[in-house]
């Protein structure tokens, strides 16, 4: 329980903020009350933090001077594993937003330093970019797991920063990902502008200390809409959307191709086939426990698993990891843009670096399309979901880069995301629960 925080205590705390190296009580790796409950109180109301169903105790593990700027790190050791956050914070005379102050202090305000231009436009040129002609920078407020900037150069939207909350040991699959599909040409992802890594403290680990990235830069492509969006209103206005699915099954493709050629791939060997059923079945196990209707069908779906174990396997690679119709973009001028190659934010950086099945991301597309469908309504919505699910599959399988789709496996996988969504809604949307279930009930048809 956090100890509530007198007007005198809650302004030493933001002075400590400020001057992270006064001595005493205040002192940067103190862990005490005064120094980090402005920031926890701050901090626990953001969209990215992740901490939000636990009672959060954090301490600030580090306080690194950056250009316009203080760059907290701060660890949140209550959940059931510690999160690392980057929080960067800047003394401002006048705060641009309100909702961007942490305190007021005797010198100004503490304030969010993603919305301080002097830290933005600086840690954007520590990326390699050229910020001659930057003129000016905001913050998305769609976002939620990162924090997202725009920069304009001579009045134009140009580059997109995402700033990565949540911290890990290692190169950050986005980063990976992107800059690969990037440097080799692929037309489905937009042009990689750089990125910039940090140390900090880590007692786990032989060095005392852990390195990873805290953010890139990309290009901004204007006028593009969200894929599900775009589906979402197709779907409830009964329009026909295959030819936006079959244009996704060939971006899909292409991106598959160039991460099998660019990156590690592996034979999906006893052990590793092993592994993938050990994961299927604690799912559905968890899910049979939760949720009766999938109890009811724990045999049958268990059976689909054992038949898919059995398959020979297409060879392991890196791939999206996370794909639905909200990691696409739609552009103006026709087509899609593949984005948000990051995983599981709160997963480790190795996991969400070994290679998996592609047939995943195409398990995961079709599902996305039941979404839209169910979500959009309309009397012949599941024909419209059909339509596209068989117009992404038959574009992915004869598009170049595609990885062999053997039918079971896709259907154990499709069995699989819809197992996990069943537990996903009955933990926080019950009303939705019936969409996974449906989708349960037509891959076992």
């Amino acid at each position: 329980m956090r100890i509530a925080v007198t007007a005198r205590s809650r302004y030493y705390a933001c002075v400590a903020a400020v001057h992270p190296f006064l001595p005493g009580p205040f002192a940067r790796q103190g862990g005490s009350v005064d120094d980090t409950d402005v920031l926890t109180e701050w901090v626990t109301r953001q969209r990215w933090f992740a901490g939000k169903s636990h009672e959060p105790r954090l301490r600030i593990l580090d306080v690194q001077p950056v250009p316009g700027a203080h760059r907290y790190l701060l660890m949140d050791d209550a959940g059931a594993v510690p999160a690392l956050y980057q929080v960067p914070l800047a003394l401002v005379a006048t705060p641009s937003r309100a909702d961007a102050v942490v305190c007021q202090t005797a010198d100004g305000y503490l304030v969010d330093a993603t919305r301080h231009p002097e830290f933005t436009v600086s840690l954007l040129a520590s990326m390699g970019v050229d910020v001659a002609r930057v003129t000016g920078s905001r913050v998305l407020s769609a976002e939620q797991s990162n924090t997202s900037i725009v920069f304009e150069e001579d009045g134009e939207p140009t580059i997109i920063l995402k700033l990565f909350r949540t911290l890990h040991h290692g190169e950050n699959p986005d980063v990976t990902v992107q800059r690969v599909l990037s440097d080799a040409g692929s037309p489905y992802v937009p042009a990689f502008r750089g990125s910039v890594d940090a140390d900090w403290p880590d007692t786990g680990r032989d060095a005392g200390v852990a390195h990873g990235t805290l953010g890139f830069a990309q290009d901004f492509l204007p006028g593009v809409r969200d894929g599900w969006d775009v589906a979402l209103e197709s779907a409830r206005d009964r329009r026909d959307f295959t030819q936006a699915a079959r244009d996704l099954g060939i971006a899909l493709a292409a991106v598959h191709g160039a991460l099998g050629a660019s990156l590690e791939t592996v034979d999906a060997g006893p052990d590793e086939v092993a592994a993938v059923g050990v994961t299927w079945r604690q799912r559905l196990a968890v899910a049979a426990a939760e949720v009766p209707a999938v109890a009811e069908r724990i045999a049958a779906i268990d059976a689909v698993y054992a038949a898919a174990l059995e398959r020979a396997w297409p060879r392991l690679q890196r791939i999206h990891g996370d794909l639905h119709l909200g990691q696409v973009l739609a552009v103006p001028t026709g087509g899609w843009r593949v984005v948000d190659f990051e995983g599981e934010p709160l997963r480790p950086m190795h996991e969400r670096a070994i290679p998996d099945l592609p047939p995943r991301d195409v398990a995961g597309m079709l599902r996305s399309f039941d979404y839209a469908s169910a979500v959009g309504g309309g009397d012949d919505s599941g024909d419209w979901a059909a339509d596209c699910r068989d117009a992404f599959v038959d574009a992915y399988a004869g598009a170049e880069g595609s990885v062999a789709l053997d039918g079971l496996l896709l259907k154990a996988l499709v069995l699989d995301k819809a197992v996990y969504e069943s537990i996903y809604e009955a933990r926080n949307r019950p009303d939705w629960l019936p969409v996974p279930l449906a989708g349960i009930d037509s891959a076992l048809a």
